[in-house]
């Protein structure tokens, strides 16, 4: 029995590059769909950190291992002269802007901890614009512990500098804890809190809720994957279907 055209020549390889294909295209969907399961434990794992009692911060020398990542609970005045802005950043709702990073020294305590108070539009990151968002009285804020953030080991990162003239730094790249330290007044821990919304508080500036979560675009893109590997499939059956009808001359008819 002569063998099927489609099964001599340069056929065999055409099937098995679009087999190749076929399978890989549907293993990267089901390694999006692995990813988006890992990025819902994920979100699981920090919602049920955010849901525990908050610890007290107290001027003592934290436990960092212990309080990164999770709720804290603080109570002090605002160092209000001291604030500065982290520039660079996003609202909710994708407008540019800065956040507010004031010192709170803690009650009964010399130390104070570095608050990221929250987003204001970037007109307000001068100075003098900054004490419209001055809190005098003593207050107790809830908010997550984080560690400080540094540079990079790259020529290529950004560097905190003073404006030419000034010494001072008023709009810096990251919340470096050590580096603000040095134009400070009072001894800083060595963490920031993001400060949580509260029910009530003013408009701005306007925290970031690290409990709203998203699970990012791992299902989309399996989708994408999956239908990428659907139109190969129906392509290439289309592809055999033009083969099959067109004519063949046969080898034993005459020329």
């Amino acid at each position: 029995m002569p063998q099927h055209y489609l099964l001599s020549g340069s056929w065999p390889l055409k099937h098995l590059f679009a087999l190749a294909l076929f399978v890989t295209l549907v293993l990267l969907g089901f390694w999006q769909l692995d990813r988006l399961e890992q990025r819902r434990a994920a979100n699981a794992a920090r919602l049920a950190v955010l849901a525990q009692n908050p610890a007290t911060l107290t001027g003592a020398e934290p436990d960092l291992s212990a309080l990164l990542g999770r709720r804290v609970r603080l109570s002090g005045t605002f160092l209000n002269n001291e604030s500065v802005v982290l520039r660079g950043q996003k609202s909710d709702s994708g407008i540019d802007g800065v956040h507010l990073l004031t010192p709170l020294r803690l009650s009964g305590s010399g130390t104070a901890v570095l608050v990221d108070r929250g987003w204001l539009p970037a007109s307000q990151r001068d100075p003098s614009a900054l004490a419209a968002y001055a809190v005098t009285r003593e207050i107790t804020i809830e908010g997550v512990a984080l560690a400080p953030q540094t540079r990079p080991d790259s020529p290529l990162a950004p560097r905190d500098l003073p404006l030419p003239g000034e010494e001072r730094i008023d709009a810096w790249v990251r919340v470096d804890v050590a580096a603000i330290q040095a134009q400070l007044s009072v001894p800083l821990l060595p963490l920031y809190v993001e400060q949580l919304p509260e029910e009530g508080a003013p408009p701005l500036p306007r925290p970031r809720d690290p409990r709203r979560l998203d699970e990012g675009p791992h299902l989309s893109y399996a989708l994408q994957w999956f239908a990428f590997a659907a139109i190969l499939a129906v392509g290439y059956a289309l592809l055999i279907r033009s083969e099959l009808r067109k004519p063949r001359r046969s080898a034993a008819s005459p020329p």
